[in-house]
C-alpha cells in the first residue's frame, strides 16, 4: 500500500509531537512492507514561493513545499490557497497514493481536502489540535483565555490582533467601525463554512483522544465520521527507571519538557515553584525552546524575571535534541505538564510514563483523560498556581507516593500497534472509500 502523509512541518526542520507521530507512523508502515511519502510545508531559505524540494529522512521520501505567504493578501488565502492545492495535487498524481492521511494543514490549504475528494482518493485526517476551526490552533486567546466553544464575537478581536493587515482597521480604514465589524464577521463566517464543509467531506476523521472527538462534534462534525485512535510511541526506546531511584538524598528534581510557550503554562509552573519557599529542597529544570506566541516575543524575558532569587534552583536550558529525551527524563523525579490550553493528546505525559517518572498535570482537556488523579498521576486545577503548588508539595514530600505513581509504562500504546490499526483503516477506505 502507498500512503501519503500531509503535515505542516517535518523532521529535521520542525520537531514536535505531530512531526514525531508522523515519523513513527511512516516507520511502522515501512517495517510492515508498505510505502510512505510525506508532503510538508517548509520555511527553508532559498526556496521560492510554491517551489518544492525532495529529500530523504530515515528512508522516507519527503516533499517540502515553500510557502512564504508573499501572496497572502486576503484572509481566505491563509486557509484556502488554490496554488498550494495545485502543487499538492501534482505530487499526488506523481506518487499515486492509495490513501492520503492529512495531519496538519496550517501554512498549507484546507481545500486540499476538496481536491482529494474530487479526485476520488481515499482520505483520512487526524485532528491533532483545533486549527480546523481556530486559526490560533489551541482555542486560547493571546490573553490566555480558553475557548470551550467558538463565538465569532470573541474570535474577531483575537484574530485582529493576530492578522491586523487582514482584519480590522489596517485592512480597510475607509469605512465605519460598524461596517468594518460586519465585513470582518462575514470573513470569519466564510472561514468556518469552508472548514466545516471540508471536514464533512473527508472519508474518516481521527482524533487522538475522546475529548477531541467531543470538541469537534460540538463544532458541528458528524460523530459518525470520527474514530478515536490513540497515538503510539516507540516504546522499545525507553527503559523505565527503577522506582526506588525516586527516593534519594538531595533536592527533588522537577522538570518541564516541551515547547516553551505561554499556552503551555511554564510561567504557572515557575510561580507555583516559588510558592513552595525553600529553593534548596527542589530543583526545577525547564527543557525546551522559547517560541514566539503569535505577536508576543517577550515570554523568555518574563520567565527570567520569575527566576530572580531562585537562579540556583531554576534552570532554563533551552532547546534539546529529541534523541537525548530519555536521558533528560531519567534525571527527573517529577514531570509537570501545566498547559493552559486543553491539549489534544499530550505526548509528554506518555513519555514520562515510559521513563518511569510520576506526572502532575492540569485537570482539563486530554490531559485529564490521560491521568487518573492519585492513580496514574496527580491533577491540579488548570491555571491555578496555588493548586499546582499544593500538588507539587504533596509529591515532593512523599517519596512513597512518587514511587507508586511511577509505574505507568503499560498505559502507553506502541507505535506499531497504532500503525496496525490505521493500516486496517487505510485498507478499508482504499477498497471502499465510503466505509
Amino acid at each position: 500500500m502507498r500512503v501519503m502523509f500531509v503535515t505542516a512541518g517535518y523532521l529535521p526542520d520542525s520537531i514536535g509531537g505531530v512531526e514525531l507521530h508522523v515519523a513513527g507512523l511512516a516507520r511502522a508502515l515501512r517495517e510492515a512492507g508498505h510505502e510512505a511519502l510525506v508532503f510538508s510545508r517548509t520555511g527553508r531559505a532559498g526556496i521560492e514561493h510554491l517551489q518544492t524540494v525532495t529529500d530523504d529522512v530515515g528512508g522516507v521520501s519527503v516533499v517540502r513545499m515553500a510557502n512564504t505567504f508573499e501572496d497572502a493578501t486576503r484572509l481566505d488565502l491563509l486557509y484556502a490557497h488554490p496554488g498550494i492545492a495545485d502543487v499538492f495535487m501534482n505530487e499526488v498524481a506523481r506518487f499515486a497514493p492509495d490513501v492520503v492521511h492529512v495531519h496538519h494543514l496550517t501554512c498549507l490549504s484546507a481545500t486540499i481536502l476538496d481536491r482529494l475528494r474530487e479526485a476520488g482518493i481515499a482520505t483520512v485526517m487526524t485532528l491533532h489540535d483545533f486549527w480546523m476551526g481556530c486559526p490560533r490552533g489551541q482555542r486560547i486567546t493571546a490573553s490566555l483565555e480558553t475557548c470551550p466553544e467558538i463565538r465569532l464575537s470573541k474570535c474577531l478581536p483575537c484574530l485582529r490582533e493576530l492578522w491586523p493587515h487582514l482584519l480590522g482597521r489596517e485592512r480597510d480604514s475607509s469605512i465605519s467601525a460598524a461596517e468594518r465589524d460586519a465585513s470582518d464577521l462575514a470573513l470569519l463566517e466564510e472561514y468556518h463554512a469552508t472548514i466545516q464543509r471540508v471536514l464533512g467531506g473527508v472519508d474518516r476523521l481521527v482524533t487522538p483522544s475522546a475529548f477531541m472527538k467531543r470538541m469537534y462534534v460540538d463544532y458541528g462534525v458528524d460523530p459518525r465520521l470520527i474514530d478515536v485512535v490513540e497515538n503510539g510511541l516507540p516504546t522499545q526506546r525507553w527503559k523505565p527507571k527503577a522506582p526506588e531511584l525516586l527516593d534519594h538524598p538531595g533536592p527533588v528534581r522537577v522538570g518541564f519538557i516541551g515547547s516553551v510557550l505561554p499556552s503551555k503554562g511554564v510561567h504557572l509552573l515557575l510561580s507555583a515553584f516559588r510558592r513552595l519557599g525553600d529553593p534548596g529542597a527542589m530543583r526545577l529544570d525547564v527543557w525546551g525552546e522559547v517560541l514566539p506566541f503569535h505577536n508576543d516575543r517577550t515570554y523568555g524575558e518574563r520567565l527570567e524575571e520569575l527566576r530572580v532569587g531562585y537562579e540556583s534552583s531554576i534552570t532554563l536550558h533551552g532547546a534539546y535534541d529529541n534523541e537525548v529525551l530519555p536521558e533528560l527524563l531519567a534525571e527527573l523525579d517529577i514531570v509537570v505538564i501545566p498547559s493552559l490550553w486543553y491539549e489534544a493528546y499530550c505526548l509528554t505525559i506518555r513519555e514520562a510514563f515510559l521513563a518511569g517518572v510520576p506526572v502532575i498535570t492540569a485537570n482539563h482537556g486530554a490531559m485529564a483523560e490521560a491521568v487518573t488523579d492519585g492513580v496514574s498521576g496527580l491533577l491540579f486545577e488548570a491555571g491555578d498556581s496555588a493548586s499546582l503548588a499544593s500538588a507539587l508539595r504533596r509529591l515532593v514530600d512523599d517519596a512513597g507516593l512518587r514511587q507508586r505513581l511511577a509505574g505507568q509504562a503499560s498505559r502507553v500504546r506502541d507505535e506499531a500497534d497504532a500503525g496496525r490499526q490505521l493500516l486496517e483503516l487505510y485498507d478499508r477506505l482504499a477498497h471502499s472509500p465510503s466505509a
